[in-house]
């Protein structure tokens, strides 16, 4: 309805979207709104295909206007979708090793970043040169 700019899973955007709702919902009976929102954007302005000719509430809608003067190819430009990131690929070396007893070595991940804390076996990462045929793996025997 507003057009707003931004990332939709911006906080900043959703810190706006909260205001405006503080604005625009009837503290006495907030579940009118909520439901009459929720059926408008799951029969009309659906995300795959709107019916900005059948809406409603067309003549308050600024994606409707921007569309109409042209200034946007479609009211589905909002809100923007979010810039993904670009996966990081990394390689590493492990070292799975098991004592006598048949217990494995195990080291905690740091505090922080993915898996934190948990136990993993010892690694390192590689450079991404430092591997002929990636994937590779020989099992070392007992010696």
């Amino acid at each position: 309805l507003l057009a707003l700019p931004g990332d939709a899973a911006s906080q900043a955007l959703l810190k706006q979207c909260w205001a405006l709702a503080e604005d625009l919902v009837d503290h006495t009976n907030p579940g009118s709104f909520n439901q009459a929102l929720m059926e408008l954007g799951a029969t009309v302005c659906t995300p795959q295909a709107p019916a900005c000719a059948h809406c409603p509430v067309q003549h308050s809608c600024k994606a409707f206007e921007l569309l109409a003067a042209k200034q946007i190819e479609a009211v589905t430009k909002f809100p923007a979708r979010a810039v993904k990131k670009q996966k990081r690929v990394r390689c590493l070396a492990l070292a799975a090793m098991k004592n006598q007893k048949g217990a494995w070595l195990l080291v905690r991940r740091p505090s922080t970043g993915l898996l934190a804390n948990q136990l993993d076996l010892p690694s390192f990462e590689l450079e991404d040169d430092s591997l002929d045929a990636p994937g590779t793996e020989e099992p070392i025997e007992k010696a």
